[in-house]
């Protein structure tokens, strides 16, 4: 493992750097990921290499790159971006920048780690989302790690030719302390 940050069963995560850059463009690059992440422009390294340097130097977004662990493979990228540090809120973000990656659980290990990092470290009260309506998976990874659906942000995006919903989905601090009680109830019995 390479500057591990947070560190789960089959990935971990680690401080995104400069170097990401052209992993990030190849995979935001890549017609699947683009398709799940609504992206329409090409990148470029030199750009993600600008928008990275923003990104860490910014005292609103907490951002890493996931590695699986078994190959020191880079996988994706989660963050925190817009965090209010008064409010105690963030807005998540998730992202699995190789298909071949995707099916493995490493999605919903990912958010997993990042709601108790929130929880636990950051002492944030509030966590939400956006996600597109008919992405079933990954509503059911957000839903598996305890994230309810507050509403709906009708036909917010443009996408083949027609107008898309998204979810605006949140978890709050006592959402994941009662998910967390419960866990250890049933492994307690």
């Amino acid at each position: 493992m390479i500057n591990p940050f947070l560190i789960g069963r089959y990935i971990y995560l680690r401080p995104l750097q400069l170097e990401d850059s052209d992993f990030i463009a190849r995979g935001e690059n890549n017609p699947k990921v683009r398709e799940t992440l609504f992206l329409f422009l090409p990148n470029y390294p030199a750009l993600t290499k600008e928008k990275i340097s923003q990104q860490i130097n910014s005292r609103e977004t907490i951002i890493f790159t996931i590695v699986e662990k078994a190959s020191d493979i880079p996988v994706g990228q989660t963050a925190f971006f817009r965090i209010d540090w008064v409010s105690r809120a963030a807005i998540f973000y998730l992202a699995i920048l190789d298909p071949a990656f995707w099916g493995k659980g490493y999605g919903t290990e990912t958010t997993q780690l990042m709601v108790d990092y929130a929880f636990e470290t950051l002492n944030l009260n509030r966590i939400q989302l956006h996600v597109f309506a008919d992405n079933v998976a990954a509503i059911k990874i957000y839903q598996k790690v305890g994230f309810i659906k507050e509403g709906v942000l009708r036909q917010a995006m443009f996408h083949h030719d027609h107008y898309c919903d998204f979810w605006v989905m949140g978890i709050l601090k006592n959402d994941w302390l009662q998910n967390k009680n419960k866990s250890s109830e049933v492994q307690g019995l």
